[in-house]
């Protein structure tokens, strides 16, 4: 699944039209608050199948050009790598999409984060955080278990000293979870001993979006500013809450689920890289 995200950036005065593409049927991760993380895992896409998602939506859009690149669909792109790059690469060099308007997530997969930082693209690297200590990030991510925080934050310095390029770290926030001041505090200082401000690096806040079968509860608007006001107030200043788009789709963050899926695979292949 894919989705189209049209944009209307006053900023810039221009139209944004960003694709959200899937890297997998699926995905291995099990992300408790995540509608595709309960799915279970199916197979890699091929990197003209994720190339095939940005032309399927161009032609939708046919009077705006794809000006962004998200990999923040179906699937961990950090477990389908080598299909991730050779799309990336057409992408930005095929279609003249901007390296840099180009976004690669992950949760963290070991080993992984370091060998995408050998190909030395200038694209966004975009941490899937959640938590700001280990205990609390496995109970939300199982797979943390296997990738210690620590070992995390230490590969996201080796990437941008490796690249140059700064990190932006994905926050899911879930009301009574992971959004109290003292889990602001604690994220603060993880950044901050990691040489926040050498890397640059970004906190993007993410109010949770409702999907089935979860006892979650999305957080209210006041929650999610007075998180955000505790990060700058701690000196993580370059902060953002991502606005919700495509929800009444069941289209948002979280929210993809290959509802017509006849079968998953038991035990998902090793990542490619």
């Amino acid at each position: 699944e894919c989705v189209g995200i049209p944009c209307d950036d006053l900023e810039d005065n221009r139209d944004r039209l960003t694709v959200c593409v899937s890297s997998q049927v699926g995905c291995a991760m099990a992300c408790t608050f995540c509608a595709t993380g309960k799915m279970g895992f199916s197979r890699n896409l091929t990197s003209a199948e994720i190339v095939d998602q940005v032309l399927h939506v161009a032609q939708r859009f046919p009077d705006q050009r794809v000006s962004n690149i998200v990999y923040m669909g179906m699937g961990e792109p950090a477990m389908n790598l080598n299909m991730v790059v050779e799309s990336q690469q057409f992408l930005n060099k095929g279609l003249g999409i901007g390296a840099r308007h180009i976004t690669i997530s992950t949760v963290g997969v070991p080993n992984t984060i370091r060998k995408l930082a050998e190909h030395k693209l200038q694209i966004i690297l975009a941490i899937s955080l959640h938590a700001p200590n280990q205990a609390l990030r496995e109970t939300l991510i199982p797979t943390a278990k296997a990738y210690p925080l620590e070992a995390l934050m230490e590969d996201c310095v080796h990437y941008f000293k490796t690249t140059g390029r700064r990190v932006s770290f994905e926050y899911i926030l879930i009301k009574g979870v992971n959004d109290e001041i003292q889990h602001a505090n604690e994220l603060a200082q993880l950044l901050q001993s990691h040489g926040n401000e050498l890397m640059r690096s970004h906190v993007n806040l993410i109010p949770w979006n409702a999907i089935d079968d979860a006892d979650f509860q999305r957080p209210s608007r006041n929650r999610v500013m007075a998180f955000m006001r505790q990060l700058k107030r701690q000196g993580v200043n370059s902060v953002s809450v991502r606005r919700a788009r495509g929800s009444e789709e069941a289209a948002a963050c979280g929210q993809l689920r290959n509802n017509l899926r006849k079968g998953k695979v038991a035990n998902p292949p090793a990542p490619a890289l």
